[in-house]
């Protein structure tokens, strides 16, 4: 090969190099980079207008209130990204607050935490079972499933807190493990476990497949009921691990307990990036997006802002969040191209 020609092969294997880059660049999903800088942004910002927020107590306590959201989010994850959705999550840790409570106080700890975790796991299942062999519309069978699982709760608990639980129970969620809550140190495992899932298993593998094209997931061999119900499944027992956190935090069974953990988990979702239409987006920005909504939240707090607010604030973030997920669906047309 002469010289010039070499040049050429070399000038050509460059510029489409280039063209990958930029296509590479083209990709990627702004909320990537953006939430992290909008959550960096917020600490500063908080920061100068609290002198308690960079405060370790005050970084504590958005870890203690990020734990029991994290892992809520992080099986809300699995749910949407295989194009479902489960807002019976908020429902689940009430029923599961009081179903442990009555357990702890009868029979201790283990006894309890066994409980709310089954109890959970029958949530999922049953959301499964209606999904699936009735053909309800998740959005729709989980709404009637909060409303069975809150009734549930209230009737269960009579309407008013349980008391009395065991103090190795409650002092839990204050212990510390080599300086961190055990609370986050529970986050932290089950952050590595189902990231673990997702990306090195084959269930992982079928929740994207299934989430992003379903004909041909079936088509592949992907049996789509064993996966569906595996993500229901373990939303319910994530979510019931959160309520078990929250409740060892108010050291009581709580039947309206986590009544805002719905919405902020699915903020938290779709913030980091995870499409509403499924097969697309990763643990990584739940990650982030369960830090912007706590950092938030809790920044708002301290300088005086109402609930109410929050709400709103957390409400608009997710508007444009799913509007931005839109426009990327009609631009790209395209299913589990980001895992992240």
């Amino acid at each position: 090969m002469s010289k010039t020609s070499e040049i050429s092969v070399e000038s050509e294997l460059s510029r489409r190099g280039d063209g990958n880059l930029i296509k590479r660049l083209k990709a990627i999903d702004p909320r990537q980079v953006g939430l992290p800088l909008v959550v960096v942004g917020l600490t500063i910002s908080f920061s100068t207008q609290s002198d308690v927020f960079f405060t370790t107590e005050n970084w504590q306590n958005i870890g203690l209130q990020a734990a029991a959201l994290a892992c809520v989010s992080f099986g809300q994850a699995f749910t949407i990204l295989a194009a479902g959705i489960d807002l019976s999550v908020g429902a689940t840790v009430a029923l599961v607050s009081v179903a442990a409570a009555l357990a702890m106080v009868q029979w201790g700890v283990a006894a309890g935490i066994v409980t709310g975790l089954l109890t959970g796991a029958a949530v999922g299942f049953i959301n499964t079972i209606v999904i699936t062999k009735l053909r309800v519309a998740p959005f729709i069978a989980t709404l009637a499933m909060l409303s069975v699982a809150s009734g549930l709760a209230l009737n269960i608990s009579g309407g008013i807190p349980i008391v009395g639980l065991p103090e190795e129970f409650t002092t839990l969620a204050y212990k510390r493990i080599l300086g961190v809550p055990v609370p986050v140190v529970v986050a932290l495992l089950v952050f590595v476990a189902t990231m673990f899932l997702l990306r090195a298993t084959r269930l992982g593998r079928g929740i994207y497949a299934v989430g992003g094209n379903p004909h041909a997931a079936r088509l592949s061999g992907i049996n789509s009921y064993t996966t569906i119900l595996s993500t229901y499944l373990i939303c319910s027992v994530l979510a019931s691990l959160g309520g078990l956190i929250l409740t060892a935090r108010v050291a009581s069974g709580q039947p309206t307990l986590g009544a805002d953990i719905s919405l902020q988990s699915v903020a938290a979702v779709v913030l980091g990036g995870v499409s509403l239409m499924g097969g697309r987006g990763g643990l990584v920005g739940v990650a982030t997006g369960v830090a912007f909504v706590t950092i938030l939240s809790n920044g708002l707090n301290l300088v005086g802002v109402s609930s109410y607010t929050q709400l709103m604030t957390i409400g608009l973030a997710m508007i444009v969040a799913i509007a931005w997920d839109q426009y990327l669906s009609r631009k790209w047309r395209t299913r589990g191209d980001v895992s992240w």
